[in-house]
Order: C-alpha cells, then sequence, then structure tokens
C-alpha cells in the first residue's frame, strides 16, 4: 500500500478512526504497530511510508468489517489516481 500525499494520508488516518478493532502493520522483520493506538500509529504509518518492494509492511484488520473500510479506502485512492 502507497500513500502518496497528504489527503491520501488523511483519508487513511480518517478510515482508521473509523475501524472498531486492531488495525497491524507488520514490517519484514517481524514488528508490529497497531493503528488504532495513536502511540504506535506514528511509527506503523512511518514503516508504510518507508516499506517498498519484498520489504513492504503489510497490513492486517482484526475484523472483516474494518478490512472492508480499508478495501474501500484502497479502492477509492486507486480511482482518484487512475
Amino acid at each position: 500500500m502507497k500513500i502518496r500525499n497528504n489527503d491520501e494520508l488523511k483519508l487513511f488516518e480518517e478510515t482508521l478512526d473509523r475501524c472498531e478493532a486492531s488495525v497491524l502493520v507488520v514490517t519484514a522483520q517481524g514488528m508490529q504497530y497497531d493503528l488504532k493506538d495513536p502511540a504506535q500509529r506514528y511509527f506503523g504509518i512511518a514503516e508504510m511510508l518507508r516499506g517498498r518492494g519484498l520489504d513492504e509492511p503489510e497490513l492486517f484488520a482484526s475484523s472483516y468489517k474494518d478490512e472492508m473500510k480499508l478495501f474501500d479506502y484502497l479502492s477509492s485512492v486507486e480511482k482518484k489516481s487512475a
């Protein structure tokens, strides 16, 4: 997942705020950051911005509803960039 500008970052954070359960970023090194936790969100987003290629962190939602919110976010961003 790529965040290309401040508007996308703001929309992503708004999406995270609407999520009800944990949303984890897991790095290739095994570090985990819960993006619902304000203290961990900063570090998790930094890892997402830094990650490229094989080292790109993965995003996991704890609930299906939250997964769909993130999917909707990704779909809207892709439509805007196309």
